[in-house]
């Protein structure tokens, strides 16, 4: 069941009053990111593992938003490329098919 609540001061507070069959009851709480002042990490890394992924993330980033070099630098696509991009369109559609059956 989705309910709403108020967050105040550590407490969860329901506008619509919820009786609950027990006393103590475990839930999931969507709060916003930007409700959160700290975000928790989920693991103690030490400097030195966050730096490093950090560069890791840079790196990857930068080479993601590399411009693409123009059509004319490309290499030409081999045989083996082709039946890989055939492969690949028959099993979406395959895919396609299996979802339109069920």
């Amino acid at each position: 069941m989705l309910v709403e609540a108020i967050y105040d001061h550590g407490r969860l507070e329901f506008p619509v009053p919820l009786k609950l069959k027990h006393d103590r009851v475990r839930l999931v709480v969507d709060v916003p990111d930007e409700e959160i002042a700290q975000q928790p990490h989920p693991f103690e890394l030490s400097e030195e593992a966050l730096q490093s992924a950090q560069e890791m993330l840079d790196e990857f980033i930068a080479i993601r938003d590399a411009p693409l070099p123009p059509d004319d630098e490309l290499p030409a696509v081999t045989p083996t490329q082709i039946e890989r991009i055939e492969a690949f369109g028959l099993r979406g559609r395959v895919r396609a098919e299996r979802g339109r059956a069920e």
